[in-house]
Parts: C-alpha cells; sequence; structure tokens
C-alpha cells in the first residue's frame, strides 16, 4: 500500500495497515517527519508527492493508494490548494493509469449546512475555495473508480477534545483517528463511493447568544453529519466523545 501523507491521520493509516499484514510504503514532505516515522519501523520517503515528475517515476506492484495530506488550516491558501487540486489530482490519474485502487481522505467541512441540521453524502456543498479544491480531488477519485472519505474533525492520542465555551451554539462533529483509520479499510473494498466518517452524536459547542471573538478562524457552519451509509458496510465507531467502547467492532 503507498499512503501519501502520513501525518496526524495518515501515520494511524500505515499503522494499521502494516499490522494488517499490509507492506505500507510512506511518503511525507519533510525529512524531520520521514526520521521520526523511520524511528517506528516504518518505510518513509520525504519527498514532494504533488509534483507531476513524483507519479511518472513511481513503478512497482501497488494493492492500494490513500491520499492523505490532511486540509491543514494552518496550510497557506496556493499550498492548500495545490495539495488538493494539483497532487490529488495527478494520485488519480495514477491510480487510474495502473489499475490501483484509491482512497482520498476528504473533510466534513465540504458541507454548506450551517443551521445545525443533518448532511448525508448527498447534501448541498460549499463553494468557499478550500471546499471547491477539495471537492475538485473527490470528483477526480469518484470518475478514476476511487472512494471518497469524509472525515469529522478528528482527535486521539494527543490530540484530545476540550469542551471550548467560546462561540454561538453550534454543532461539532468528530471521529477518533483509529475509527478514520479503521474506515480505510472499508474505502479498498467499496470502490466508487462517497462516506462521511463521523462517531453516531454530534457534540454541543458554545454559549446561548455567544459570538466569535475577533480574527477567530473557527469554522462558522454548524452541521449534524450521518455516518448512516458507511455504517451500512459494517463499519461502528469504537470510540465516542473520546470514550472508547468495551466491544470493538470487526469492520
Amino acid at each position: 500500500m503507498l499512503v501519501v501523507g502520513a501525518g496526524f491521520l495518515g501515520s494511524e493509516v500505515v499503522r494499521q495497515a502494516q499490522a494488517g499484514g499490509w507492506s505500507v510504503h510512506a511518503i511525507v514532505r519533510s525529512e524531520a517527519t520521514a526520521v521520526a516515522l523511520r524511528g517506528h519501523g516504518q518505510d518513509v520517503v520525504a519527498t514532494d508527492a504533488i509534483r507531476s515528475d513524483f507519479w511518472d517515476s513511481l513503478s512497482g506492484t501497488w494493492g492500494g493508494m490513500v491520499w492523505a495530506m490532511a486540509p491543514s488550516r494552518e496550510a497557506g491558501g496556493g499550498d492548500f490548494e495545490r495539495m488538493h487540486r494539483e497532487g490529488a489530482v495527478r494520485a488519480a490519474q495514477w491510480a487510474s493509469r495502473f489499475h490501483v485502487p484509491m482512497v482520498y481522505l476528504s473533510s466534513t467541512s465540504v458541507y454548506a449546512e450551517a443551521d445545525g441540521g443533518w448532511v448525508s453524502e448527498e447534501s448541498r456543498l460549499a463553494t468557499d475555495e478550500r471546499s471547491r479544491a477539495m471537492i475538485e480531488a473527490e470528483g477526480k477519485t469518484i470518475e478514476v473508480g476511487g472512494t471518497v472519505l469524509r472525515c469529522a474533525g478528528l482527535y486521539g492520542g494527543d490530540r484530545i477534545l476540550r469542551n471550548r465555551a467560546e462561540g454561538p451554539e453550534r454543532w461539532l462533529n468528530v471521529v477518533n483517528r483509529e475509527d478514520a483509520a479503521r474506515a480505510v479499510g472499508v474505502a479498498l473494498r467499496v470502490q466508487g463511493q462517497i462516506f462521511n466518517v463521523a462517531e453516531d452524536e454530534p457534540l454541543r459547542r458554545g454559549v446561548a447568544g455567544g459570538v466569535w471573538g475577533e480574527g477567530s478562524n473557527r469554522m462558522r457552519r454548524s452541521k449534524r453529519v450521518s455516518n448512516a451509509k458507511l455504517k451500512r458496510e459494517g463499519w461502528v465507531p469504537v470510540y465516542r466523545a473520546g470514550v472508547k467502547d468495551s466491544i470493538h467492532p470487526t469492520a
């Protein structure tokens, strides 16, 4: 398996794939990240997977490819768009050419819903530039027979859930990174689909009459994300709002 982007979620995909018997080759953008992952016995190469020459030179036999360059809020607009409009699109073209099952890790932030309603995979999509970049990459993935996972806000490990009270009343959709990584296994065997990856119930955040602080760049849209489609494929979240269930699902 080729995992492009071994950050917060991608590194967990690598770990679980190796535990499941896959031979995994991870691609990261910095040598410092590569060194850290190699310390855990992972096969990692630091290179720029957005560039076309990377994909032109990539050879070998692959059973699957996961595009896991996460939509970081810290990434500059141009870098973020290159990641998705160029890198992910080239990955999809490569997957099509060599008949490699592809999974593209997207985000539930692509939905336009802002008033707290439930959204499914067919719901209206947002038109801001970041959303449009991911939606374009999603379309190319589906076009080549790949599968899209729209992940809710990720937590786990050192990234813990905090009940911050600032801002207006709203819904926060989350998923533990272990559960999100397990969804990749489903996506590899159910190609050509879009799935939401979120816990069963969103969390309440904010306060009545609350407002965002000046200069806040937090997401303004409020929605509740349905995971029903993915659960029909056998996936069930192990974690619920940070608490691990005692019964472990098999998906």
